[in-house]
Order: structure tokens, then C-alpha cells, then sequence
């Protein structure tokens, strides 16, 4: 029988050993925890440890940036589910939202029929590219219950040598099932990465989640109540995690004493100055959600509306939509958990 390190989805194994493998219930992943979570009773792991320490803060940086003189990233992985794919085409290469996701990324993870999706947008693109490309369009790993995975696509990506690994158990979505083997790439992770590297004010890891929107809405949820849950999870306290289509994405910034910094792509009018085309991050328009319902206090600087911490956010009374960020770095103090969305801007030739 096959180990729980195989459950736990590695990344390395061969696609010819396409295996079908149960379903470990994860340490954290509890019915108690996520429905404590929408309930809004979400403790980072970090306060306990903290007290009302100021330097814990918790940052969104864009990876729609250029990449720095000394072409450093910090690991990656992108998770892309059963959505259609609405990125277009530049030269040969996705372009949008999807298209520099996938170029931000070093571990990539159909879930399930997200498969079908990526193979559907980009089999036009692979037949005009060599096959030793680097640039061709193959995940990592393929995993999921796999139920909506098409058998030609199967056969197609398993030839190519990608990872398809089949994890049963209708308890958890796909997209559990993919956190799942991000979890395992995380502690893989280089010495530098762990704790204690003097990363108080960074994460060491970004999992990009693109399909989140756009589809049912309880399929929405679901991925939001995905966000709550994992990232809460100590194996994912250094991780940004955040939901992305072609129009929107959005993230949970924590409660106090965390403080975070959301840096976007483009605040303000900064797009009106750029030169270049093919430009795409996140714009000014943005907000702040109290799904996890009533926050007493929130306290924001570098919108256009900042919310000065006397007046209570909470459906069916003041909910910070339609905002506006206009400086370089957003910052958030809120006493409990918040939903931060913004728009995806585009701009190409």
C-alpha cells in the first residue's frame, strides 16, 4: 500500500505511476475548524507568541511586479480550477492574468478539471512550440478526485510526464486536495526559508489560486472559506494565499495584533503613467469585506476613503466597497478578520 507521504501529493512522482491514493484528514482541517472560521473566531498562530508585539505584520505584495535587478522571487505555486479560462493570447504566450501567474510560479497544480481548462487554452499554443520548450504549458501534478477530468486530456499530460494523482474522499474539495500538495512543496522548502531567517515582515511563499470567481456562487464561498481555513494553518502562517480570474482577486488580511501592508500593482493613477503595454495588476479599485461578520474596528491609511476606526463594518450596514487605493503601500488594523478585493486591470495593445 502506498505511504502518507504519497497521500500528501509530492510533486515528484513520475506521471507513468498515475496512482489512486485515500484521502489523509489534514492536522487543522477539521469540521470544527472551518465552521469556526466562518464564524469569524480566526486566531493567527502568530498572536499567541506575539502579545501586542507592532512588528508582526502581514504583507500582500503584487506578484504582478517586474521582477528585481537581481531576478529573485520568492517560491510560488499556482493552483488553477475547474473555471473557464479567459486569458488571451500575445505572441505565442498567455497573456493576462493567467499568463503572468503562470510565469510568476515554480510549482503549478491542476485541480481536477482545471486540467481540461489549461489543456483547452493553450493545445493551440504547445503544437506551434518545440517540445523541448521550457515555455510549453505542463503542471506539475494533476490532482483531485479527478471525476471531471476528460480522458483525452488525461492521456495527453501523462505522455508529457506530469504527475496525476488521484486522492478520494468527498469530504474535501479539489482545491483542499491541491493545498494539500502546495503544503508538502512548502516544507520541501530550503534552510532560508524556515522561521527564524529574520522574516518578520515577509512572506517566504506566495500560492496564487486562479478560477476562484466567476462560477456559482457557493462554489465562490467555498473558495473563500478555502483562504480561512488553510491560512491559518501554521504550515501556511508565511504563505500569502490569494484568489485570482481575469477580473477581480482577493485575501484575508488578519485581525490585531497582526498589521498588514497590501502593496498593488496599481494604486491611484500610477497606470496612466506607465509606457509600456501588456500591463496587468491589480487597480485602485478595491474594498473591505467583514465576511466574517461585525468588525468593531478598522483602521486604514493610503485609501481614498480611510476608515478611521470609529465606525463599525458589517452587512446590513457599512460595508467599504468601492474604495479607492492611492498610495504605494495600503495598511489595515482591524479587530477582526477582513476580505481584501481589488480589481485586475489589463492593459495591452
Amino acid at each position: 500500500s502506498l505511504s502518507l507521504s504519497i497521500a500528501f501529493l509530492p510533486h515528484n512522482l513520475p506521471a507513468q505511476n498515475s496512482v489512486s491514493v485515500p484521502m489523509p484528514i489534514p492536522m487543522s482541517l477539521s469540521a470544527v475548524d472551518a465552521s469556526a472560521t466562518m464564524e469569524g473566531d480566526v486566531k493567527p498562530a502568530a498572536e499567541e507568541e506575539s502579545g501586542n508585539n507592532p512588528s508582526m505584520i502581514h504583507r500582500y505584495d503584487s506578484p504582478f511586479f517586474p521582477i528585481s535587478s537581481d531576478g529573485q522571487r520568492i517560491p510560488s505555486a499556482l493552483i488553477i480550477l475547474n473555471t473557464p479560462i479567459k486569458s488571451s493570447y500575445d505572441n505565442g504566450r498567455l497573456s493576462g492574468v493567467l499568463g503572468k501567474l503562470w510565469d510568476a510560479s515554480s510549482y503549478r497544480i491542476c485541480a481536477d478539471g482545471g486540467a481540461n481548462r489549461l489543456y483547452d487554452a493553450t493545445v493551440a499554443i504547445q503544437g506551434m512550440r518545440s517540445e523541448n520548450d521550457s515555455s510549453n504549458y505542463l503542471p506539475d501534478l494533476i490532482t483531485g478526485d479527478l471525476d471531471s477530468l476528460r480522458s483525452d486530456v488525461h492521456q495527453y499530460y501523462e505522455a508529457k510526464g506530469v504527475s496525476i494523482i488521484r486522492v478520494e474522499d468527498q469530504n474535501f474539495h479539489d482545491l483542499d486536495k491541491s493545498l494539500m500538495a502546495v503544503e508538502n512543496w512548502v516544507a520541501k522548502a530550503p534552510s532560508e526559508r524556515k522561521a527564524g531567517s529574520n522574516h518578520e515582515k515577509t512572506n517566504t511563499s506566495s500560492t496564487f489560486i486562479y478560477g476562484g470567481f466567476g462560477g456559482r456562487f457557493d462554489q465562490e464561498m467555498g473558495c473563500i472559506n478555502a483562504l480561512c481555513v488553510w491560512g491559518k494553518k501554521e504550515s501556511f502562517q508565511q504563505t500569502s494565499l490569494a484568489l485570482y480570474d481575469e477580473e477581480t482577486c482577493a485575501f484575508v488580511l488578519p485581525e490585531s495584533p497582526m498589521k498588514s501592508e497590501v502593496r498593488i500593482r496599481f494604486p491611484g493613477e500610477s497606470i496612466e503613467s506607465e509606457e509600456q503595454t501588456n500591463l496587468v495588476g491589480e487597480g485602485p479599485t478595491c474594498g473591505l469585506i467583514p465576511i466574517f461578520g461585525r468588525c468593531e474596528k478598522v483602521m486604514t491609511t493610503g485609501l481614498k476613503w480611510n476608515l478611521e476606526g470609529d465606525t463599525p463594518i458589517e452587512f446590513g450596514a457599512l460595508v467599504s466597497s468601492s474604495n479607492r487605493a492611492i498610495d504605494e503601500v495600503v495598511t489595515v488594523e482591524t479587530s477582526c478578520p477582513v476580505i481584501f478585493t481589488a480589481e485586475m486591470i489589463v492593459k495591452q495593445e
